[in-house]
């Protein structure tokens, strides 16, 4: 079953741009082995619509750091993001650095 885990804001810069994007994060599976999820969408000067979906995320750094590496490849520099709780925004987080995915060995 999906439900909600959680929503949070993430600031990102594209061409002397800034775009927030509004994410809702759900949670999918049972509790011993939760999946989390992602979806948002935005238009910049070249595109009409740029959609990103992250999927099967174990935890909500994990997904951030998806998150990170999708918006990276379409040219859009993180810059900070803040979580909601309740009804509530929290105050606005610098973007942890992104982390090099891990080294293929050579034959």
């Amino acid at each position: 079953m999906m439900q909600e885990h959680s929503r949070f804001q993430l600031e990102a810069t594209k061409l002397a741009r800034t775009v927030v994007f509004q994410v809702t994060v759900f949670s999918r599976g049972d509790a011993a082995r939760p999946r989390l999820y992602a979806e948002t969408q935005c238009s910049d000067p070249l595109h009409f619509l740029l959609q990103f979906v992250v999927r099967d995320a174990p935890d909500f750094q994990s997904l951030l750091q998806k998150f990170q590496g999708e918006l990276a490849h379409r040219g859009f520099e993180p810059v900070r993001y803040r979580l909601r709780e309740g009804m509530v925004w929290q105050d606005w987080l610098a973007v942890p650095a992104l982390e090099p995915p891990p080294a293929q060995p050579t034959r």
